[in-house]
């Protein structure tokens, strides 16, 4: 399926409580053609996606099924609805702040970049790693947040690649914002889910 959920699906889904019989039992017609004759297929995307953060936010998953899950319900929604669900990802946020940060370094690479005090033997491939840590850090991935922090440590790749190239007192604002954010993701929270305020999505 593609673009499939939309968020006039979700507003009817949460005006609900997610009881699809309750939607058929009124039988509103307007809302039920937004489902365009696919509400029993839609309505289980959307409980089966909601159930997913569920298992996500109480670590309850494996990282693969983690990321596969979130993968494919990018697939399902337009972007809007997306970040809606995601929006139910504890840490979102946070990884998204640091998916900037990283943004920010991987546009400063071009062919002239001086890269000689990294491990990197070229720009190129620096930043098709940056580029791989964005894309598994917008998915949540807390084992790339591990080894993204290393690449932040004294003398180790940012660091040496901002001196290298004249940037190193912005590197020093990067630096600490990432810090603080890792700190804010790493911070010891309750795993306590009610189920009927957690996934409300407005």
């Amino acid at each position: 399926m593609k673009d499939v959920i939309n968020k006039r699906q979700l507003i009817i889904y949460e005006k609900y409580n997610g009881d699809v019989d309750g939607l058929l039992r009124v039988n509103e017609k307007s809302e039920i053609e937004v489902f365009e004759n696919q509400i029993d297929i839609i309505w289980s995307v959307i409980t089966n996606k909601l159930q997913d953060i569920k298992l996500i936010n109480e670590k309850l998953c494996s990282k693969e099924y983690s990321i596969n899950s979130l993968r494919d319900l990018k697939e399902v929604c337009d972007e809007e609805t997306y970040e809606v669900f995601m929006s139910k990802i504890f840490d979102y946020e946070s990884f998204k702040k640091v998916s900037k940060l990283l943004r920010i370094i991987k546009d400063k690479l071009n062919s002239e970049t001086d890269i000689v005090w990294t491990r990197f033997d070229n720009p190129e491939t620096l930043k098709a790693k940056i580029i791989h840590d964005i894309e598994k850090i917008e998915l949540c991935d807390y084992e790339t947040l591990e080894k993204v922090k290393e690449e932040f440590l004294p003398t180790c790749t940012y660091q040496e690649l901002s001196i290298s190239n004249g940037w190193g007192d912005e590197y020093l604002e990067i630096a600490s914002k990432f810090d603080s954010l890792y700190s804010k993701i790493n911070k010891e929270k309750e795993n306590i889910i009610s189920e009927k305020k957690w996934w409300k999505f407005w």
